[in-house]
């Protein structure tokens, strides 16, 4: 399998996450074996940072990657339409910080400009990273002073399978699986990209202060009842965030990652821990 860019140039805007600005994204392709790369066009020198795991953060609500205090804030989405379309080298011009959001903090715009960009093959074979023994994070959390845990597995597999159990304690939403295998016969762009955030509805005022009027796009669940594409839609967002998350390992990984309760702080640590067990192959 050969290694994927865009044709042409191509844009995307929409409102910062924090809701106080509106921010572009531009799309560039790049040669083989670049990478995805992210450009700071508003900083003097557009300094660059490699989508590399050392760089994976989680500061807040999201994902973001730093390298000497140069930042790309909300990575997550972005990523996954990345990797959920096989993308490798793509160069991201940002003109602020953030990464917009876009379609209910959702990854079908990105995605709509990447297939209007033209994917095109490459002549250089596809490299990625394999799972070679299970990885697991574990991490424990509390509610109403009860304690209950937080799991995110990695296991060897052939190809990507992401997996996961959504559960809360209190069942504001009823628990929930999301299970899909990135194979030949997976449509990222119809069964994932569309599903969108949420939070639930006890938690707005706090989500509110961090990210403004951008809560706008985001799906409240509440008690009242809510128009969801799928059942399943909530635990399908926690799927496209871990796709994303996995991807600021710079590359795609074979493995079948199970996540319960877990999420972007879970995601960020083990990507970081994963660099211990994971192996450079071609990609067949």
């Amino acid at each position: 399998m050969m290694q994927k860019t865009i044709k042409q140039t191509a844009c995307c805007t929409g409102v910062s996450i924090t809701g106080q600005t509106y921010t572009t994204v531009t799309f560039q392709p790049a040669p083989p074996d670049t990478g995805i790369i992210f450009i700071r066009e508003d900083l003097p020198g557009k300094p660059e940072v490699p989508c590399r795991p050392e760089y994976a953060r989680v500061d807040a609500r999201w994902t973001s990657l730093v390298n000497n205090d140069i930042r790309i804030e909300h990575t997550e989405h972005l990523l996954a339409a990345i990797a959920g379309l096989g993308l490798d080298n793509v160069k991201v011009s940002l003109s602020s910080p953030f990464i917009p959001v876009v379609s209910s903090f959702s990854s079908r715009d990105f995605v709509q400009t990447f297939l209007k960009a033209e994917p095109v093959l490459q002549d250089v074979p596809k490299r990625c990273f394999s799972v070679q023994e299970p990885v697991c994070i574990a991490n424990p959390f509390f509610h109403q002073e009860k304690r209950y845990d937080r799991f995110l597995l990695a296991l060897p597999a052939p190809e990507l399978t992401l997996t996961y159990l959504l559960d809360y304690p209190d069942k504001e939403i009823p628990t929930q699986l999301a299970h899909f295998t990135f194979d030949n016969s997976f449509d990222f762009a119809s069964e994932l990209a569309t599903a969108r955030s949420y939070i639930l509805e006890n938690e707005y005022e706090t989500v509110v202060k961090l990210i403004g009027k951008s809560i706008e796009d985001c799906l409240v669940i509440s008690k009242d009842p809510i128009n969801l594409q799928w059942a399943n839609e909530p635990a399908r967002h926690k799927v496209l965030d871990l796709l994303g998350d996995l991807y600021t390992l710079g590359r795609p990984i074979n493995g079948h990652f199970i996540g319960i309760r877990t999420g972007h702080k879970d995601n960020n640590q083990l990507c970081h821990q994963l660099k211990l067990h994971i192996k450079e192959e071609l990609f067949t």
